[in-house]
C-alpha cells in the first residue's frame, strides 16, 4: 500500500506546491508509482501545474476533504507514494491530511512568517500524532536568514539533510507544467530534489530500484488526470 507524505504549512506561498510537484516526479523519476492529491479547493495549484502538460497531466487529481479518507484508502492500493497538497490557513482540509499521512513535511522558506508557520505546522503535526519533516525551502545560502532557518532545523532534530535551493528554474518549469529534472535535468535544483527523494526512501526504507525496475514500472501508464468532488 502506498507511503502517504502532507505537505503542511500555515503560510501561503511557501512552497507546498512546489515541492508536492517535484517530489512526485522525483519519485516518479526513481520508478516509484506517485499520485498528488490536491486538497486546496479553492486554488488547486498542484493539480493545475500538472494539468499543463501531457507529461504531468496523470500525476495529479483534485479531491474533496469530505471523500478524502475513502478515496485516498481506495488509491493506497494503486500506488506507491500519494502526496497531499493542502491549503495555507490550516483549513479543515489540511488537519484530514494530517490525520492521513504516514509522514508530514513542513516546507519553510527563510521567512520571520515562514517560521512561524513551521511551529504551527510542526505543532499539527505532533496533535495528530504523526512524523515530520522539516524542509528548508528556496535557500539563499550565506543569507542571515539562511543562516537562522537552517540554526531552527538544526535544533528542531527533524529536518531532511537536503535544503531546496532559491532559484528561477522552478517558476519557469511550472510555468510549462513541467517536473524540474524534464525542465532542467541535471541541474541544481534537480539534483536537490532527487537527493531528496533518496531521504524519502531512506525514511519509508524502500529500497532503490534497479535500471529494468525502474523502466518497466515507467512503461506502464497511469491513469488520466480527474477530479473528485463531492
Amino acid at each position: 500500500m502506498a507511503k502517504t507524505i502532507a505537505l503542511l504549512q500555515q503560510k501561503g506561498g511557501s512552497g507546498k506546491t512546489t515541492t508536492s510537484v517535484n517530489l512526485a516526479g522525483g519519485l516518479r523519476e526513481l520508478g516509484y508509482k506517485v499520485l498528488i492529491t490536491d486538497m486546496d479547493k479553492d486554488k488547486p495549484d498542484a493539480w493545475s501545474w500538472a494539468a499543463k502538460s501531457d507529461s504531468m497531466k496523470s500525476i495529479a487529481i483534485q479531491l474533496d476533504e469530505k471523500q478524502a479518507r475513502e478515496e485516498i484508502s481506495k488509491l493506497k492500493m494503486q500506488y506507491d507514494f500519494i502526496i497531499i497538497d493542502t491549503p495555507p490557513n490550516f483549513q479543515t482540509a489540511a488537519l484530514k491530511a494530517a490525520l492521513l499521512a504516514d509522514l508530514v513535511v513542513i516546507p519553510t522558506a527563510p521567512s520571520g512568517m515562514d517560521l512561524s508557520g513551521l511551529l504551527e505546522a510542526k505543532e499539527l503535526a505532533q496533535t495528530a500524532d504523526r512524523p515530520y519533516r522539516l524542509l528548508a525551502n528556496r535557500l539563499i545560502k550565506n543569507t542571515m536568514m539562511g543562516r537562522s532557518l537552517l540554526q531552527v532545523l538544526a535544533d528542531d532534530g527533524h529536518a531532511f539533510e537536503t535544503h531546496i535551493p532559491q532559484s528561477v528554474k522552478f517558476i519557469e518549469a511550472e510555468a510549462q507544467g513541467l517536473y524540474i529534472g524534464e525542465y532542467e535535468p541535471n541541474g541544481n535544483s534537480h539534483r536537490a530534489v532527487k537527493r531528496l527523494c533518496e531521504e524519502l526512501l531512506d525514511f519509508f526504507t524502500m529500497p532503490s530500484l534497479s535500471v529494468k525496475e525502474i523502466k518497466d514500472r515507467q512503461n506502464k501508464t497511469q491513469p488520466a488526470s480527474r477530479k473528485i468532488t463531492a
